[in-house]
């Protein structure tokens, strides 16, 4: 059996646990940073550090849903390491994200987060044309 998919558990287990602890910053920050008097004020810095946050768990996810099915697909074994590099490639999109929140959100930021979702698709596209050429039953 090809384990081509172990790479992307461990990206996905370790991109969620960025993820948990970064949501655990903001939610513990929250009183802090984003209430002032009884209104809620969401600013630029803190929005980039929650989108960091919410776009790593569903990457994080998919990472761990390419890690179950990229050995069952119709792939030759290049296309497989392809979908999974790929995979984990997606995962720099939180973390661009991240990055521009944390560097203060400045609006000459470079789009970090580009190569993030060029991967997510090529992954999708990949695994799309793999799950179509599997056999029946």
């Amino acid at each position: 059996m090809i384990d081509t998919g172990k790479k992307n558990l461990i990206a996905g287990i370790v991109a969620m646990l960025l993820a948990m602890f970064g949501g655990l910053a903001l939610a513990f920050t929250f009183d802090a940073f984003a209430v002032r008097g009884n209104d809620h004020v969401l600013s630029l810095v803190r929005f980039y550090l929650r989108e960091g946050h919410s776009h790593g768990m569903p990457l994080a996810i998919f990472n761990m849903l390419i890690a179950l099915w990229v050995d069952r697909v119709e792939l030759s074994r290049t296309l497989k390491q392809v979908v999974s590099w790929s995979a984990i490639c997606s995962l720099i999109l939180p973390l661009a994200l991240a990055m521009k929140g944390a560097a203060g959100a400045p609006s000459d930021f470079p789009p970090l987060g580009l190569p993030g979702v060029l991967g997510l698709a090529l992954a999708l596209s990949l695994m799309l044309a793999g799950a179509i050429r599997m056999k029946r039953g």
